[in-house]
């Protein structure tokens, strides 16, 4: 950001007093939330606004330093989607002064000024350009240094005078007089860059985990390749046919048509609204665009009737599973993923929680309800829950020693399933805790559950499977899982959730009954496998991650 000599009182059309206008540097943007300030010195006398101005201009430059400090003490991403700024070129410059142009003809054109009016169109001093055409080269991507200001600043000024002199023309209806700015080029970089937008949008627009989260790191690759489809960047250029048009190649290539809709479609319209939101596009090309379901008549009688795909465990896959809990480990895991492996599939089969939400518990987040009730709070990290809850545990968890473990991490003062000491510095959007299930659902895998069923996930099908069964109240087993029924009204927030209640309906869940929770635990057995077992896991182990990738880009 280049140091520009102290700022000028000014008047605003709409004020009498005087203002002053300040420059947001470029590196407190993303935290000030504005490209420029605006702050009325409270004072129509320019006297006393030349006086009140010194110690206002003081006052924004250190809360900005104040800005600065915070950003050095915090710890830095491991992550960050930063873009070389664009090289402005000759041609860039003049479509630049052909963009200004235009909208200050547009601007007036209906209702030419006069008078003083008209002045004010090209009433600018050499400050306030160089304001302006900084803020036309961050909006355009262009690098903002000094030398490109002073290239453009000048060209600022002939496209105002030009334009008004258009709008004079306009007033006297001398029309054929109006400069015809159809012969110059256009820039040669996209004028809204559609992949900075959605990074924008993804860090400002209030997107479920922010740029890092999983809903960003779904979006972004649906951003690129529509750009690629189209063969160009520029939000601006875009149209709705285009939109259809990508529909049509999406559903050709087989995609399913509500991933098309929900993602695919809903990325880009997203995005596009946010950018009208902020005023930087006049209007969003993706808006209801429609994805209709395919036509039965179409469709091969055969491939009518399917057997829907089953989401929870059956009877064996769980008593597998939770035999191989109370199972002697190797002694070359660590002691947080032996946990993990004792306790997560209890917890997620006793609560129906998301296995995220539970591999980021601390020993804080055990607590104490009425009545000694223990308790989990879970938290909103980078998935989709959205509020916090408590949900009471079910005493079978308890009677296991569930508490004994939590103690012990308690007074180490570490969370529940991982250490951060031996974190790898990984990316915000891949937390030690996600590793933490991704690692959970390896073995679950391993202990023989078929691909096509979620290792973690089915956990919390099974758990609504059966309180339908025991008839557990469909308000509170929501409030449990953190589900909002469908047809709820304002009446589902009224009251409070008492854990009391929570808890009698989750006791209503019948206990498993796994025979080697009564025997004691065995030594490890490893077994040593041959070539071809090795061979057949690995092939095992690549299917299970062309599985899971075709499942994340439908």
């Amino acid at each position: 950001m280049p140091n520009f000599k102290m700022p000028k009182p000014i008047k605003r059309p709409t004020s009498q007093n005087y203002w002053i206008r300040k420059k947001v540097p470029a590196d407190l943007r993303p935290l000030v939330g504005k490209t420029e300030i605006w702050a009325s010195l409270g004072t129509k006398d320019e006297r006393q606004a030349n006086i009140k101005i010194g110690a206002l201009n003081a006052a924004i430059e250190a809360e900005w330093a104040r800005l600065r400090a915070e950003v050095a003490r915090a710890p830095q991403s491991a992550e960050t989607f930063v873009f070389e700024p664009f090289k402005l070129t000759h041609q860039d410059l003049h479509a630049l002064r052909a963009a200004e142009h235009s909208a200050i003809r547009n601007a007036y054109f209906k209702e030419p000024p006069t008078g003083f009016a008209k002045l004010r169109i090209t009433a600018a001093d050499e400050e306030s350009l160089r304001l302006d055409a900084l803020d036309l080269l961050e909006s355009g991507g262009y690098d903002t240094s000094m030398a490109n200001v002073e290239r453009l600043v000048p060209l600022l000024a002939k496209a105002r005078k030009d334009g008004a002199q258009d709008v004079e023309y306009a007033r006297l209806g001398e029309h054929e007089k109006i400069a015809d700015l159809s012969k110059i080029p256009p820039r040669t970089t996209p004028a809204l860059d559609f992949v900075r937008a959605f990074e924008e949008y993804a860090s400002k627009g209030g997107l479920k985990g922010g740029k890092f989260g999983p809903t960003a790191k779904r979006w972004r690759p649906k951003i690129k390749a529509f750009c690629n489809f189209i063969g160009h960047r520029d939000l601006k250029r875009m149209t709705t046919t285009e939109g259809y048009k990508w529909v049509d190649h999406l559903i050709e290539k087989k995609f399913a048509r509500k991933s098309i809709r929900d993602v695919w479609i809903a990325s880009l319209s997203a995005t596009a609204g946010f950018m009208v939101e902020r005023r930087k596009l006049d209007q969003n090309p993706f808006y209801r665009i429609r994805v209709r379901d395919e036509d039965p008549s179409e469709t091969p009688e055969l491939d009518k009737v399917k057997e829907p795909p089953r989401k929870g465990f059956s009877p064996e896959e769980i008593k597998i599973i939770l035999t191989a809990t109370v199972a002697t480990p190797s002694h070359l895991i660590s002691v947080e993923m032996r946990a993990a492996r004792r306790w997560l599939p209890w917890l997620c089969a006793y609560s129906g929680a998301r296995v995220n939400e539970l591999t980021s518990l601390c020993p804080d987040d055990i607590s104490s309800g009425p009545g000694k009730i223990r308790c989990m709070v879970i938290k909103p990290p980078l998935e989709k829950t959205a509020m916090w809850r408590v949900v009471p545990i079910h005493s079978h968890v308890i009677a296991q020693g569930f508490m004994t473990y939590v103690e012990e991490r308690r007074k180490l003062n570490k969370p529940l399933f991982y250490d951060p000491d031996r974190s790898r510095g990984g990316k915000p959007g891949n937390p030690q805790f996600k590793k933490v299930a991704e690692r959970i659902a390896e073995w679950v895998h391993g202990l023989g559950v078929p691909v096509g069923v979620k290792p973690n996930h089915a956990w919390r099908h099974v758990f609504k499977s059966v309180a339908r069964h025991v008839e557990m109240d469909r308000e509170v087993e929501g409030f449990i899982t953190g589900h909002r029924p469908k047809d709820s009204n304002a009446g589902h927030d009224y009251g409070d959730r008492w854990i009391k209640t929570m808890s009698a309906n989750i006791e209503k869940y019948p206990r498993y009954k796994i025979a080697a929770l009564d025997l004691p635990a065995g030594p490890h057995k490893r077994h040593r496998r041959d070539p071809a077992e090795v061979a057949a896991a690995r092939v095992a182990k690549e299917r299970r991650k062309a599985a899971r990738g075709a499942a994340d880009t439908r």
